[in-house]
């Protein structure tokens, strides 16, 4: 069984990267908000010890 598919359904790599760019966004300011915990947590253990 073969079907048509109209190329306006196929997605493109440049569609994926419009979409996922609000994704990546997040997720790097993630990445700087656990960074920044994971520092504070560690220098508050540090100065119970020194």
């Amino acid at each position: 069984m073969r079907v048509a598919i109209d190329e306006s359904e196929l997605v493109t790599k440049k569609d994926l990267q419009i979409e996922l760019s609000p994704i990546k966004a997040d997720l790097n300011l993630l990445k700087w908000v656990i960074g920044a915990l994971i520092a504070m947590t560690i220098a508050n253990f540090a100065k119970q010890f020194f």
